[in-house]
């Protein structure tokens, strides 16, 4: 029976050998799958993901209040303008009404 030719991952050694270890290293031929880095991988591309719709709310938030405060002072001034012309129209028309002052009824 012949033997297969294995490759030690750790030494790189090419040895015809049924073993379970490599013989010059004593590493095992199986391969180890990286789940820590694939995971530590997801974990940061989550996090980026995450900071980047953080960042592009906040933005918009901030967006949003100053157009708010910008529409909310527009119509702030318009009241205060119309209010300003209701007082005077009724003042004009109290002036109307009145009698003018010294004059006798």
């Amino acid at each position: 029976m012949v033997e297969p030719t294995r490759v030690c991952p750790r030494c790189s050694t090419l040895t015809a050998t049924t073993a379970a270890r490599c013989p010059h290293c004593q590493s095992s031929y199986r391969r180890r799958r990286p789940w820590a880095g694939w995971i530590a991988l997801a974990l940061v591309n989550a996090a980026l993901v995450l900071g980047g719709v953080a960042a592009m709310l906040s933005a918009f938030g901030d967006e949003l209040e100053a157009t708010l405060d910008d529409q909310v002072e527009e119509v702030e001034d318009d009241f205060g303008r119309r209010l300003t012309r209701v007082q005077r129209a009724i003042e004009r028309q109290l002036d109307e009404r009145l009698p003018a002052p010294g004059a006798l009824p």
